[in-house]
């Protein structure tokens, strides 16, 4: 059975593509965290009303919502799709064993 994707990118491993996908989500999951620390600091320390308040918050939560969502599906891209399929003898020792989440 051929694979779906083109032939010249058989010879990229699965490791290096999870390694680069797992740099942006530590990219990522790093800029969410700055725009809640930024956002606890901001409104910790400055003294701004009204209208402003509210400009500032949409804006630190589209930034994080943004920010997450990407990170999440970096992560997802190498967790789940850069695996290979498990074979129906695979499948079934899984179901065997429990869970599965201990698979080695």
């Amino acid at each position: 059975m051929s694979s779906p994707s083109p032939q010249w990118t058989d010879a990229i491993a699965d490791r290096t593509l999870c390694g680069y996908f797992y740099v942006f989500f530590i990219i990522f999951s790093v800029l969410a965290g700055l725009s809640v620390l930024s956002a606890i600091y901001m409104f910790a320390t400055t003294k701004i009303t009204g209208g402003l308040v509210l400009a500032v918050l949409f804006a630190k939560l589209i930034n994080f919502g943004i920010s997450a969502t990407a990170a999440l599906f970096a992560y997802l891209i190498c967790d789940r799709a850069l695996k290979p399929a498990q074979t129906a003898s695979q499948a079934a020792k899984q179901a065997a064993s429990g869970s599965g989440l201990l698979m080695m």
